[in-house]
């Protein structure tokens, strides 16, 4: 049984991240109904964790994708090697160990291993560089499936998310991808 919105409210509250309560709705409400969910950049679990729950009607699946490498502080945020541990115990705490794949290494070299199995969501919150954003949805983009979901964390507050996305799913103007108003920092698009 799905969550009801004290159930997403309390994801929102308890969960460590840096998603908003809208953001948080935006990626619980995708996910409802998608089987196969892919998200690059894990962190500490937040989004794997509500995805997941989203999903459990129909026993979807997340493969969760992260080095979980050092790196220096970015805004306020300290990434380091003890990321993978906090996400791994969020995971077992929230129930959703048994659906989620998680591989640790860059969303690149995951790519190489994928074997083009279509995805009904797609989540991009790692590199946020132009240069990382532009690899990972030149990688991915093409295997969401009809109907599906691409979302890219950081859109409205980043110059490199922005110019990424605007150069790999707007280039094609609307044939490929309804794209949606953004969430927050959150742009959408449905595959057509």
């Amino acid at each position: 049984m799905a969550p009801d919105g004290d159930e997403v409210l309390r994801m929102h509250r308890e969960l460590e991240g840096q998603l908003a309560m809208e953001e948080v709705q935006l990626l619980y409400r995708g996910a409802q109904g998608k089987q196969t969910i892919v998200e690059i950049g894990s962190f500490r679990g937040k989004s794997c964790v509500v995805m997941a729950l989203g999903s459990q009607e129909v026993g979807g699946h997340v493969t969760a994708i992260d080095p979980h490498l050092s790196l220096d502080p970015v805004g306020d945020t300290d990434y380091n090697a003890e990321d993978l541990e906090v996400f791994n115990t969020t995971i077992e705490k929230w129930g959703v160990a048994d659906r989620v794949t998680h591989i640790v290494e860059r969303s690149h070299e995951a790519r190489a291993n994928w074997k083009d199995t279509p995805i009904d969501l797609l989540w991009i919150d790692g590199d946020h560089s132009y240069e990382g954003v532009k690899l990972d949805l030149d990688d991915w983009s093409d295997l969401v499936s009809p109907g599906g979901l691409i979302a890219c964390h950081d859109y409205t507050h980043r110059e490199s998310v922005r110019q990424a996305w605007s150069e790999t799913i707007e280039r094609g103007g609307n044939d490929q991808w309804e794209v949606h108003k953004p969430v927050r920092s959150i742009i959408s698009a449905t595959r057509k």
